[in-house]
């Protein structure tokens, strides 16, 4: 699978207080473009419906925060904590997550193109009915995290955790799972969304039991 990488100019200009930009973005509807947000905090913060391209966020702490329905192109979370943040119904493309925390946050209903996911941890997110086409997730936390009802295109798995992760209702079909750690996956009743994934055989006899099988 080749991804598209974000798009950047070689020069950004430097937003000096991101959580007040940002606020008043959203608040006027003005498209957020070319920027270097760096250090920026806010806790609870509401910054919806943002129209964002062209920006990387560098060392930015947002808890609790809200960004629904955001619009995101060609953007770089660097390092960034954004713990119980609220994504929901937002797009995403040529995004690239970076040693950020996103422990709790919702991206319900969001949809990602060409998005990677690297050195993260996002233990107990939501990505509940997410639409997820040329992502990379790559040695990142997803332990207890929802991925229920799932629409997945080219979906790759590099040394994820995905320990107790829900995967009801999303077909996991062609998706490698060998390097990753994938016990006690939330599955429908008949297993169905096993049908055409790929694991290695301890994976392989831990799935078994599930199904009643006993391997000797």
């Amino acid at each position: 699978m080749k991804q598209i990488e974000p798009v950047m100019p070689e020069e950004l200009d430097v937003v000096l207080d991101g959580a007040e930009f940002l606020s008043k973005a959203g608040t006027e509807e003005e498209r957020i473009q070319d920027k270097m947000i760096r250090d920026a905090s806010a806790d609870g913060g509401m910054f919806l419906h943002l129209r964002v391209s062209a920006v990387k966020f560098e060392n930015c702490r947002f808890w609790e925060s809200s960004f629904e329905r955001g619009g995101f192109t060609d953007v770089i979370f660097q390092s960034c904590d954004f713990s119980g943040c609220d994504w929901s119904g937002g797009y995403f493309e040529r995004v690239h997550f970076i040693a950020c925390k996103g422990v709790g946050a919702k991206f319900s209903s969001v949809t990602m193109k060409n998005v990677t996911v690297k050195e993260c941890n996002m233990d107990y997110v939501n990505f509940d009915a997410a639409r997820l086409e040329k992502i990379v997730i790559e040695d990142t936390r997803l332990n207890s995290s929802n991925l229920t009802q799932c629409k997945c295109r080219q979906v790759t798995w590099k040394r994820a955790e995905l320990v107790n992760a829900s995967f009801f209702k999303t077909s996991l079909r062609g998706m490698d799972f060998t390097d990753s750690i994938i016990n006690g996956l939330v599955l429908s009743e008949d297993n169905s969304e096993l049908h055409g994934a790929i694991v290695d055989v301890f994976q392989a006899a831990e799935l078994a039991k599930r199904m009643g099988l006993i391997i000797k």
